[in-house]
This record gives structure tokens, sequence and C-alpha cells, in this order.
């Protein structure tokens, strides 16, 4: 493989049951989309780093010396865990790395803070637990997306899986040891590898992330997940046709996991009991996925189902009931995904929707309440690499 330069990429992901939930050891439903994160690795001539963070936008750099000193004088490997740096990182002494890049976030952009701190702590980490502590020639590293940020569709683990798979790329070229032939794939161990980091990512982004969006972007593939277990595979039967529609309202997640704690420590009964009626959801849900059988009217109630749970635990918005209500009078059923607060809305198309008047009714009424859609499937490859010319 060429060492001039290289493609990562990694899926967005959307949770189709199991929001919430997941985090107090309930299963949930996961699969990756169409939408991907891109990150384009090129080996520069002049002696610096650079890193360009296209759909923000916000660029940064290091010198090639100031990046060999960060890399020195910081073991993110070792004496800094992902929790410890976002203690840093929320601190008011300032952004943590800020003697060696050329250019700071701004202050009051946390897209601009979180890009930048969470992409030199992974490099970092990453090529000190390869055994790499300096370099001798410059890169740039450039990452877009094709995903709204923070609209639920795993836009930050995509990130997090294409920043440790091209961080570790770049540590097998630093040593020599990238085959021409190496496909991400067809090595289990380095996705383990990359899942695990991706997860560090996230910790640093969400502080208590479930699990699944890194493991998603890492592996493709519809999965059940249980927190603390292995993931399990799904036999999809039939294809799963859903729409995608941004609300337009960006939210963090980590507030509406909080908001959640809060509720269940003050109705710790009540809040048992929805939270084990989603995972029961759930079980019932991959039953029917993996049947031979059309039973897609099931599947619309349980969606229509685990809407209102959602709605009970207070992670709803005015702008996803408006779809919801739209997706109603067309005769489909709708609901949240991800964390909530806004973000996106799926609504589940059965197989026959493309001939369907009432398809072309909803996305028709949907544009002119000026939502942005996109229909497509669920299911798919993980990260991948391809070589750049």
């Amino acid at each position: 493989m060429s060492v001039a330069g290289f493609e990562v990429s990694a899926p967005g992901k959307v949770i189709l049951h199991g929001e919430h939930s997941v985090v107090y050891g309930k299963p949930a439903i996961a699969g990756p989309i169409g939408l991907r994160t891109y990150l384009t690795y090129k080996r520069l001539q002049s002696p610096e780093v650079i890193l360009d963070f296209a759909s923000i936008p916000f660029n940064s750099s290091l010198s090639l010396e100031s990046f060999n000193a960060f890399l020195t004088q910081f073991d993110c490997h070792a004496n800094l865990q992902p929790l410890e740096f976002l203690e840093k990182m929320r601190s008011a002494d300032g952004f943590p790395f800020a003697n060696f890049v050329t250019r700071q976030p701004a202050q009051d952009s946390i897209k601009e803070k979180f890009s930048l701190g969470t992409a030199l702590y992974l490099l970092n980490r990453i090529l000190r637990s390869e055994g790499v502590e300096s370099l001798e020639s410059g890169f740039q590293l450039t990452l877009k997306s094709v995903m709204s940020i923070g609209a639920g569709l795993g836009s930050s683990a995509g990130y997090g899986v294409c920043v440790s798979a091209g961080a570790f790329l770049l540590s097998k070229i630093i040593k020599g040891e990238l085959e021409a032939n190496f496909s991400l794939q067809n090595s289990p161990e380095v996705l383990e590898k990359i899942s695990k980091w991706a997860f560090d990512s996230e910790i640093v982004m969400h502080e208590r992330p479930s699990g699944i969006d890194n493991t998603i972007c890492t592996y493709g593939n519809l999965i059940k997940f249980k927190r603390g277990k292995p993931f399990e595979s799904l036999k999809l039967r039939q294809q799963v046709n859903i729409l995608i529609v941004d609300t337009g309202v960006s939210r963090t997640t980590a507030k509406l996991v909080a908001g959640v704690a809060d509720l269940k420590s003050r109705h710790p009964g009540m809040m048992d009991s929805i939270l084990d009626a989603m995972g029961h959801l759930v079980d019932d849900v991959v039953s029917i996925l993996e049947d031979d059988g059309d039973r897609f009217e099931e599947l619309r109630t349980l969606v229509s189902i685990n809407g209102n749970l959602l709605r009970a635990i207070g992670v709803s918005h005015p702008s996803l009931e408006r779809i919801f209500r739209l997706a109603e009078e067309s005769g489909f059923s709708a609901k949240l995904t991800g964390a909530g607060g806004g973000g996106c809305a799926l609504v589940f198309l059965p197989q026959d929707y493309e001939s369907s008047k009432e398809y072309a009714e909803l996305t028709q009424n949907l544009t002119k309440a000026g939502y942005h859609w996109i229909q497509t499937t669920i299911g798919g490859q993980g990260v991948q690499l391809k070589p750049l010319e």
C-alpha cells in the first residue's frame, strides 16, 4: 500500500430500539447506515502536522518539533485515561494542549475544542501504545462527515473510529509495517483495538457512553447489544427500510443521559418498570427481525410503544413530535433515535413503500415543513480503508 496517502471511512448508525435503557443494562438493537465519516491521511514534505476538521469548519497545526515534544511530554496511553482527560477539557485552565498548537479552539466553541482535543489525545494514546514516540516527517489529517453533528447518527463515534484507525495506520507507516494488501475488516485484532480506542473517544465526548456507537461504526452489521457483554449479530431475514428525518435541533447526549439518571434517582420504581419494558420490547423486535414472515404490522406497533416509553422518560422534543404527527397522519410509525431532545427521527417503512401514495404524501409534507430527510436501509460495512495514489 502507498504510504503517501489513504482514506478511512466509518458509517453512521441508528439505534432502532433500546435508547437510554441500554445504559442500565438492557439490550438494544442498532445498525449502520449509508452516511459515512471520512478521514484522509496525506504525507507532507513540510515539517508540520495539520489537522483539518472540514465539517465544522476548523483547522489547527503543530510544527513537527512541537508534535514530537507533545509525544514526549504527554503519555496519554499510560498516564492519562479518558475520564482524566475529560476533566482537563472541562477545567477552567484552558485547552490542555495549548502550548503545542499554532491555533487554539475558540473559547465558545465546544465542537472545535473537543474535535481538536480528542484528535490529539487519540493520536498520542495510540502512537504511544504502538511504540511510536517521534516522527520524521509531517502529515495532514482531514476529517469530514456527511452527517449532521449532534443529530444522534453516531457522528462522534464515526469520528473516533476514523481517527483511531488513522492513528493506528500511521503507526504502521512509521514503523514500516503497513503491508500492501492490508485490510481492516480482515484483521479482527485490529478492529478490537480500534473499537476500544473509539470507546475512549466516546468517553471524552459523552462521559458515559453505552458502547453501541463505536461497536457499530467499527464492525458494521445489525447487532443486539448489552452493556458489558459481547454483541450479537442479528440474522436479518428482510430488509429494514427507514426514513431518517433530521429535526435540525442539536443536543448534548451527556445532558440527556444525566436527565434520565436524575429522573431515575427521584422515581426509581417507576423508572425501573419503564426500562424493563424497553428491554422486553427489544427482545420482541429481535424475534420479528429474525422471522422469515411479513410481520411489519407487529413491528409498527412496537415502534409506537417504544416512542411512548421514550416520551415518558422525558427525552422527546416538540420538533420530534411534529415529525411523529406527520408520519402517523400518513399511516406510518416513527420514533426518535439516539439520545433524543432533537436529533433525528426514524420512520419505519414497509417493503412496498416506494409504490405507496402515503409515502409520497409523507415526504412531501416533511419537505413542506422544512425537514431534511433521507431514505436508507439498515446494515452494511463498518470501518473501511482505501489507499490513495
